[in-house]
């Protein structure tokens, strides 16, 4: 009998394969000339600090990026995030590997988008003595649609509703909105913040810097 982890297992796979497989065929794709971050090729890296809505402790950490566009309209995307969290009755420690693809289009500056990722998570619990230590690790997927808005020449704005579910992980099913603003300080390098709300669970927020390529 098939599972549903089988099942997210053998699409993440899927998904990976036709990342890679466009990555290394895409043929050159024409820089978008918006403000915003959808349409550009780069990496970035960002700090994380979530704060959750049970525990007094917040936690803190970071991730890598990287963005392809494939064509005029669908990007692909790969990260990787770490977590940590520090608490008098449990330490939570989460990394995660995720690639993604967004479908958009564009309209008097505008960009609406629909969004779906998938990914693999490795959650491990420490409890105080003498409870042992409980490794937890599963796939990861959600989606999402949002729209991104040029402001100015250099900046844009960004917000998207997601839903985001895991297996045998401490990622449980949860809707989500995300509140992002991005400002190009060069022309290779901009910076970006966002605040990410999930429905009574943590807030999130994430700093950081792109670099265009």
């Amino acid at each position: 009998m098939i599972t549903t982890k089988q099942l997210i297992g053998a699409a993440a796979l899927g998904l990976a394969s036709f990342v890679t497989t466009t990555s290394v065929f895409a043929q050159p794709v024409e820089d978008s000339g918006s403000s915003g971050l959808i349409g550009k090729r780069y990496v970035g890296a960002d700090f994380v600090t979530k704060d959750y809505r049970d525990l007094n402790d917040n936690g803190y950490g970071g991730s890598l990026l990287v963005n392809q566009p494939v064509s005029d309209v669908v990007d692909i995307s790969g990260r990787f995030s770490y977590t940590q969290l520090d608490n008098k009755s449990t330490d939570l420690t989460q990394s995660a590997f995720e690639v993604g693809t967004v479908y958009y289009t564009e309209k008097d500056g505008y960009k609406p988008f629909m969004s779906a990722s998938l990914g693999y998570g490795w959650d491990e619990l420490d409890y105080p003595a003498p409870l042992r230590s409980k490794k937890e690790e599963g796939f990861i997927f959600g989606v999402g649609a949002g729209v991104e808005v040029s402001l100015t020449d250099k900046t844009a704005a960004i917000g998207e509703f997601s839903y985001r579910d895991g297996t045998d992980s401490n990622t449980e099913d949860s809707w989500g909105l995300e509140l992002g603003l991005n400002h190009w300080v060069t022309e290779k390098i901009a910076l970006k913040g966002s605040v990410y709300i999930v429905e009574d669970d943590s807030v999130t927020f994430r700093i950081g810097a792109r670099l265009g390529f």
